[in-house]
């Protein structure tokens, strides 16, 4: 049985939590979930422009033994819903995973939309042939697009940061290189608000089209506010156009007390590259977390495998892949 989980309630919540950590830490040591507290606070003050639905699965007996969490966009890419399937592991090859997943596509049709997007992560060397990767297939899915997962340990050595920062300084003449702890200044958001908007349009994404995601100064405030009541950090890093004013690239560091460190984006305007801002703003991020917030293990972040730029600003940091994330998609046209 497959049913609708309330949010506020405590028990079903903590159940879904332990699952989410089980499925997610299974054959990833490295793997270090956010305290449920913030979780359950994430989830009961999600982002009104992504509302989600979350489910449980059940066995005979009355016990969850599968979520799944459904972003259901409201204001651009209507065509399309994001699923985040998870099973208890003692659990698996039961056919829990299947109903999920079946019952995620058909929540997608009567949503009106048309596709649907499931994502795994398997050992770097053996992504393409891992069984998630059969699963996937034989539901019917096709892989969108492939991400390399890459670990920066910490702390990075200071004279490394330093060199890359000077480096980088020699090429982003006329503009200042910002950052913020718990959200930017609010003169900043509107910038910052149309810079963000443009990464879902930008980012490699295969042959999936995406339109500008709307983001708002209004959203972003929400975030940084409901962040706050989760005791959870964000580190911000803008690179500004002096004669303009402009936001021209920006990145993000987010984390829990007891979490590795997420990096949640960088992106660079694409009238302002070539100017090392990329690797401006992500040293300087990195510079800020470690003098202010040192004790985390790792930095990670994902990049999609064709995306050479990106990618080399990782590892001249010194990021190292560790598995791969597949996007998975199904086109309801094509079930």
């Amino acid at each position: 049985m497959i049913r609708l989980i309330d949010p506020f309630d405590e028990r079903d919540m903590r159940q879904v939590y332990d699952i989410g950590v089980a499925a997610k830490g299974f054959a990833r040591p490295w793997f270090s979930p956010s305290p449920y507290n913030s979780w359950a606070v994430g989830m009961r003050d999600p982002d009104p422009e992504e509302p989600r639905e979350l489910y449980g699965c059940f066995d005979a007996a009355g016990r969850m033994t599968g979520t799944s969490l459904l972003f259901v966009p409201a204001q651009d890419n209507r065509d399309k819903v994001y699923a985040d399937v998870d099973v208890q592991p003692a659990d698996r090859r039961r056919g829990f995973g299947t109903q999920l997943v079946r019952h995620a596509v058909a929540r997608m049709e009567q949503l009106g939309r048309t596709t649907l997007f499931i994502e795994s992560s398997t050992p770097a060397a053996d992504g393409k042939d891992h069984g998630y990767a059969r699963f996937a297939r034989s539901l019917g899915f096709a892989p969108a697009w492939r991400e390399v997962v890459r670990h920066l340990p910490l702390p990075v050595p200071d004279d490394r940061l330093a060199r890359l920062a000077a480096d980088a300084a020699g090429r982003h003449a006329g503009y200042r290189i910002l950052t913020y702890a718990g959200g930017v200044p609010e003169e900043l958001l509107p910038g910052l608000a149309d810079l963000m908007s443009l990464l879902a349009v930008d980012a490699p994404s295969g042959d999936v089209e995406f339109e500008a995601e709307v983001i708002t100064p209004e959203r972003l405030a929400h975030t940084y506010a409901r962040e706050a009541k989760q005791q959870r950090i964000r580190l911000s890093a803008l690179a500004i156009h002096e004669a303009t004013g402009v936001v021209a690239a920006h990145t993000d560091l987010a984390f829990d007390s007891t979490a590795s460190v997420a990096q949640l984006g960088t992106y660079v305007h694409r009238e302002h590259r070539g100017h090392r801002l990329g690797m401006a703003v992500k040293v300087a991020n990195l510079q800020l977390l470690q003098r202010d917030h040192p004790g985390h293990p790792f930095v990670h972040t994902a990049n999609e495998e064709n995306n050479e730029h990106m990618v080399s600003i990782n590892i001249e940091l010194g990021f190292e892949a560790v598995e791969t994330l597949t996007e998975w998609t199904i086109d309801i046209g094509k079930s």
